[in-house]
């Protein structure tokens, strides 16, 4: 018999079952998710026996391409003045085009040399650009083919976190937190291995907002199987305490694709099909203009704190 117990309040009272698909491959194999009805915290009932099948070779997150030694070059120069360091040159060049990850990297207070560890890092796309800005990085992934390292000197290991010893001066999970069947035990770990000051990152999409509530089982971030644990920030902020960890910051940080790829689900057209925007943007259904409106869709609705995902920035009490 299915519980109706939310794994994160354990409120049991007016809980029910959604449905939703496999989508980004198009097998439309079924899965039921429960909702909670106190803190809106989503949960896949029956997680298939092996997850392996659903991240292909094809799975985005495994995909890596060689960085050119002058972007390397760039990545040291303007990220190292968010970390204690760089040059006038680097600030200049920050402000004049921040990187992509800027706002919730300045918000931690990593330094130079500090370490970070990168929970379900794939190909290590994230921790590769953070090592050559003057990180010492660590990529763990259990669904990594084997353990290896790459040329930026990153260790890949093919690992889980309940299995990990070193300390860290950040944890990661940039949008593997939501792929964990166990995130309770997975955060309660993660704050066990904090350096004094230390934090815990967390981007994840968001059940509590616009997309999901207009799209329903259409919305690409829904993404079953893969993503076993759908948060609002309500059922997030509960988690972070009761593994003895303070919220200090949210920023809300969603983008365009919630808009076209969940238009494409609603129209049969899958992320990893031809004709979909993600690989073929020419012969795709959405106009460039359609697209800007999405994109001025995504900055307004990030400004209401109504976007489909964010990153959660916490710390222990009283470091």
């Amino acid at each position: 018999m299915t519980s109706m117990r939310c794994i994160v309040c354990g409120n049991e009272a007016g809980n029910r079952l959604l449905q939703a698909r496999e989508k980004m491959n198009g097998t439309l194999d079924s899965f039921d998710y429960l909702q909670c009805a106190a803190c809106g915290h989503l949960h896949l009932v029956v997680p298939p026996t092996d997850l392996g099948p659903y991240y292909a070779k094809g799975y985005y997150s495994f995909h890596s391409r060689a960085i050119p030694a002058w972007r390397q070059w760039l990545y040291r120069t303007r990220t190292s003045s968010m970390l204690g360091g760089g040059s006038w040159l680097g600030k200049m060049l920050e402000r004049i085009k921040p990187p992509y990850y800027s706002y919730w990297l300045g918000k931690t207070g990593l330094r130079l040399g500090n370490r970070v560890l990168d929970v379900g890092s794939g190909a290590g796309n994230l921790i590769r650009i953070l090592q050559c800005a003057g990180l010492e990085c660590t990529g763990i992934d259990p669904y990594l083919p084997e353990n290896s390292s790459t040329p930026e000197g990153v260790e890949l290991r093919k690992a889980d976190l309940m299995d990990e010893r070193k300390t860290y001066h950040a944890i990661l999970f940039n949008h593997s937190f939501e792929h964990v069947p166990n995130p309770r035990e997975m955060l309660q770990t993660a704050a066990s291995l904090l350096e004094p000051g230390g934090c815990v990152v967390v981007r994840i999409p968001l059940s509590d907002s616009f997309a999901f509530f207009h799209y329903g089982a259409d919305w690409f971030q829904w993404d079953a199987p893969r993503h076993q644990n759908l948060f609002t920030k309500n059922s997030f902020r509960q988690l972070a305490e009761q593994c003895g960890l303070r919220v200090d910051t949210v920023l809300d940080d969603s983008s365009d694709i919630q808009f076209w790829a969940s238009e494409q689900y609603r129209r049969n057209i899958f992320h990893n099909s031809k004709e979909s925007y993600a690989h073929n943007e020419r012969q795709a259904t959405f106009s460039k203009r359609q697209i800007q409106e999405f994109k001025r869709w995504a900055k307004w609705l990030n400004q209401m704190g109504a976007g489909d995902q964010a990153a959660f920035i916490c710390r222990k009490p009283g470091s």
